[in-house]
């Protein structure tokens, strides 16, 4: 997908960088990815901007980041920001060893959005909400079924009108549909800190500003908040399995999302899914090698054909 957006560019001739490469998702008309790169710079010239599609690009740097221009200012992004990324515009960047994730969204699905020119990065606020929504869609974007292709696609749509409309601006944090009820919050507080050790129910309550009994009644329905926090752990882990560019061990990706131990983390996963967490994994293997083409394949088909769905 880098190379369909971008002529890539190693910043040294004699080294042997990567272009790209990406595991992701077509859902609907929308696209999402993991999509990791060597250092290099990027460029979008008005050749290759009238040559492809000028979708929405929104870009979440987990490691690494870019300095350079892009929707025509000079921009800085790093670990845990987004860059908002006009594909109608130039873009001249030279950025790190990253590890990102891309969301792809036609233009015409956000009707008014550009009718002014968008930020390249938003502020911290609307920052935090979009990174949680990137996470969340990147995690589920594996398990969403046919059915509830087109309500997820909404949301999303619903959610990114609302973060990027100049009119709501002020009261955005208000807004319900973005993720501002405690329970929301809550959630949100729970993926956000999937990976810490101190991730437990007076951390939560702490954050989102609420008491731990208040905590407690609001997951009650869901059997309680740390079962809440252990099921997103393991969806987590599910997801990372899905995913041909995870290379972790087992041990290690128990250990990274706070499990105590292999037995402890085994025994979970069989229990919320029905199979080991190895047999998952040679699944998802098999999976890979019996498919002829490359996630970035269909990525670099799809992009083109974005939102010309009937």
């Amino acid at each position: 997908m880098v190379g369909a957006l971008f002529e890539p560019r190693a910043f040294h001739p004699s080294q042997r960088l990567p272009t790209g490469s990406a595991s992701g998702a077509v859902i609907g008309d929308i696209i999402v990815a993991r999509v990791v790169f060597g250092a290099q710079s990027f460029r979008r010239d008005r050749d290759l901007i009238a040559r492809t599609p000028d979708h929405l690009l929104f870009h979440l740097y987990n490691v690494g980041g870019f300095n350079g221009l892009i929707s025509g200012h000079q921009t800085t992004i790093w670990s845990s920001q987004v860059a908002i990324i006009d594909l109608a515009q130039e873009v001249d960047t030279l950025a790190a060893s990253s590890d990102t994730i891309s969301l792809i969204v036609p233009k015409a699905l956000l009707p008014g959005i550009t009718d002014t020119p968008l930020p390249p990065r938003l502020d911290p606020i609307r920052n935090r909400m979009l990174v949680a929504h990137l996470i969340a869609l990147r995690e589920r974007s594996a398990l969403i079924e046919e059915p509830d292709v087109d309500e997820v696609v909404t949301k999303t749509l619903d959610f990114l009108k609302a973060l990027l409309d100049p009119a709501r601006v002020s009261d955005i944090v208000e807004t319900p549909t973005l993720a501002t009820d405690p329970l929301s919050l809550a959630e949100q507080a729970i993926r956000s800190n999937l990976t810490s050790p101190d991730l437990s129910p007076e951390s939560i309550a702490n954050e989102i500003g609420v008491s731990r009994a208040t905590l407690y009644r609001m997951f009650a329905p869901y059997g309680g908040i740390m079962r809440s926090v252990q099921e997103r752990r393991l969806l987590a882990i599910r997801a990372a399995l899905s995913d041909p560019l995870e290379t972790r061990r087992l041990s290690r990706l128990a250990a990274d999302f706070g499990f105590n131990g292999k037995v402890h983390f085994s025994r979970s996963f069989r229990a919320q899914f029905g199979i080991t967490a190895s047999e998952f994994r040679a699944q998802q293997v098999a999976l890979a090698q019996k498919e002829q083409r490359t996630d970035l394949d269909v990525l670099h088909d799809w992009w083109p054909r974005l939102g010309t769905r009937s």
